[in-house]
């Protein structure tokens, strides 16, 4: 009778186990079924769908996980042109792709929305157009995309809330312009912001932006206006916090995101002749000694004219068109009643009275060194990307960021186009570089002539301060890095 009552004891403390061990393998087996399931569907090729996020500010990990893959790139053929400019220029293809960087102060979102064609556009197969601004310069994004047919590669400024007008921008120019095929296969954008002013929603990567549509019309039928021209300037973020806008902090982010071997520093504003990226690759395949492949000889860039015309004048497409507005006198010279030698041109007059018949194909005009007569030359050109960044330091609203200071219109007066280039410039000189002026080509800026003004007080006195600090701190430590000159000029 004991021996029995021991026993019964023993098989109640197995009990639990065999219930755990029961468990144990029911859980097994259930994920054994369900990994069947998906070895079955996976060899299928179906997937479930991936439906809106559960959370409309954030997208859930399943999203993101189904949506992390790059398209799948279909392999072109080169042309004889690119193969040739490639192997002459020794230049490597490089992807673009998405990252998440700091510069400097400032958090970057490298490439979120890539253009489909300028994703794999080789390194000698195009030129990009490198610029910058906010959200309030993307009316100007469609023309020059139009003109350029070409990698773009765009860096915008958003601190704060202005990031998501941003966001609701990029979405607008991708669908509801007549453009928008254009703008999705060329446009890159890059969004970056102060680390002090950061947005309260940042998108986890491209496939984010573009999941919330843009309504491009109304329930009646008529055209939304763009979310850039909704907001007034005084009430964006960067307004309201009283930020400075940091002009060259976007152009070297959208310098250093190109994967081209050439590439067009230019502001957003200026509009490029119709043809352009063919006709210089054209010229270079054609005649090699346009290149400094040498390194005994001087580096050289190679600028374009740049040209203003009237109000609701329509932008000219070639040389001829432009030569006509001139003899109407609706086109002049950039920035002529401003500051006349900023963008005066070697043998400018004869480059005027050349009709686009002589000069029918794309060519090296005229060239010279930025000093003496020309040390207040402001151009605008194609490079191989090797010249010197610009300085960071400098600002939109200091008036200086692209030259350290030349006159009181230029240093005061003028737009965000104007006297901006120069402190860049005059690095240039330092190091000796040569500017070969093309013809037929040009740049116009967006309609309207510039008049004399006396601009903004506060502005003012924040470009005296800045000029002040170019001159005594900027302008010394580049004659220690690029050496002493004489005949360059600040």
């Amino acid at each position: 009778m004991a021996a029995i009552s021991f026993c019964n004891r023993k098989y109640v403390r197995l009990w639990p186990v065999l219930i755990l061990l029961s468990v144990a393998l029911l859980l097994v087996w259930r994920n054994l079924q369900q990994a069947q399931k998906l070895a079955a569907s996976s060899k299928i090729g179906g997937h479930k769908s991936v439906g809106l996020p559960t959370n409309p500010s954030r997208p859930s990990a399943d999203f993101h996980l189904a949506h992390d893959q790059h398209p799948k790139f279909i392999q072109r053929e080169d042309s004889a042109r690119t193969k040739e400019l490639r192997s002459l220029l020794k230049c490597r293809d490089r992807s673009l792709r998405f990252q998440r960087l700091q510069h400097g102060e400032f958090w970057l979102l490298q490439n979120l929305v890539m253009g489909r064609r300028s994703r794999e556009v080789g390194c000698a197969e195009s030129v990009t157009y490198t610029t910058n601004g906010d959200f309030t310069f993307f009316d100007n994004l469609e023309m020059v995309v139009s003109r350029w047919r070409a990698p773009v590669s765009f860096a915008i400024h958003t601190p704060g809330y202005d990031l998501n007008t941003t966001l609701d921008a990029i979405r607008y120019v991708r669908n509801c312009l007549p453009e928008s095929d254009s703008i999705k296969d060329w446009v890159s954008f890059h969004v970056y912001f102060p680390n002090q002013h950061m947005p309260d929603y940042v998108p986890y990567d491209e496939a984010e932006v573009l999941l919330y549509p843009h309504m491009c019309t109304l329930a009646n039928g008529s055209l939304v206006s763009p979310p850039y021209t909704r907001i007034p300037t005084t009430e964006s973020y960067k307004s309201r916090a009283n930020l400075t806008y940091p002009i060259n902090v976007g152009r070297n982010i959208a310098r250093l995101a190109a994967n081209t071997h050439f590439i067009f520093a230019c502001d957003i504003e200026l509009y490029p002749s119709v043809g352009f990226v063919d006709q210089f690759l054209d010229m270079v395949a054609r005649n090699h000694s346009v290149l400094a492949l040498d390194p005994r000889q001087r580096r050289r860039v190679y600028p374009l004219p740049v040209f203003e015309v009237e109000t609701g004048v329509q932008v000219p497409a070639d040389k001829d068109e432009l030569l006509a507005l001139f003899r109407k006198q609706q086109a002049q010279v950039f920035h002529l009643k401003l500051c006349p030698t900023c963008h005066t041109i070697p043998g400018q007059e004869e480059w005027l009275n050349r009709t686009s018949r002589a000069d029918d194909q794309l060519h090296l005009f005229s060239k010279a060194l930025r000093k003496w007569k020309f040390r207040a030359w402001e151009p605008f050109y194609v490079s191989d990307n090797t010249e010197p960044l610009f300085d960071e330091r400098v600002t939109w609203e200091g008036q200086s960021n692209k030259r350290i200071q030349v006159s009181y219109y230029c240093s005061f007066v003028v737009s965000v186009s104007q006297c901006n280039i120069l402190l860049q410039n005059y690095a240039m000189c330092l190091l000796d570089y040569e500017y070969h002026v093309l013809s037929p080509a040009f740049l116009v800026h967006s309609p309207g002539i510039k008049q004399t003004g006396n601009g903004d007080s506060t502005r003012l006195q924040y470009a005296k301060e800045m000029s002040k600090f170019i001159k005594n701190k900027i302008e010394p430590e580049y004659r220690v890095l690029f050496g002493e000159n004489s005949a360059c000029k600040t």
